[in-house]
């Protein structure tokens, strides 16, 4: 019976380090992708796109307030806003210096 329980034992020990590490948490899983898509306001704005939780512009200078905080968007400097953060609220894109209005986009899970 000892045999049998020492056996055990290191059986047990033995595949306990082959164990996987615990997947990401719930909120990043893999199997989720975002659209970035205009909801409503002023209208689209023009060579805005995102990816890889960023925001970038083509040309233009624009004010961007997120769950992430806000941030000065332009060619040259991406805002970072991410899908997850911001899944149940709208990002807000402003164009600055006397612009035509506030343009809401917001994230879609699919």
């Amino acid at each position: 019976m000892a045999a049998i329980v020492l056996c055990c034992g290191l059986s047990m020990n033995a595949t306990s380090g082959l164990k996987k590490a615990d997947p990401a948490p719930a909120l990043h899983a893999p199997g989720f992708a975002w659209n970035f898509i205009y909801a409503f306001g002023s209208g689209p704005v023009p060579g805005l796109s995102w990816s890889g939780d960023y925001l970038y512009i083509s040309s233009g200078s624009y004010l961007v307030y997120s769950a992430n905080g806000y941030g000065f968007l332009t060619p040259s400097t991406p805002v970072y806003v991410s899908a997850v953060d911001n899944a149940n609220t709208y990002v807000q894109v402003a164009e600055t210096g006397g612009g035509t209005g506030i343009s809401y986009y917001d994230f879609m899970e699919y």
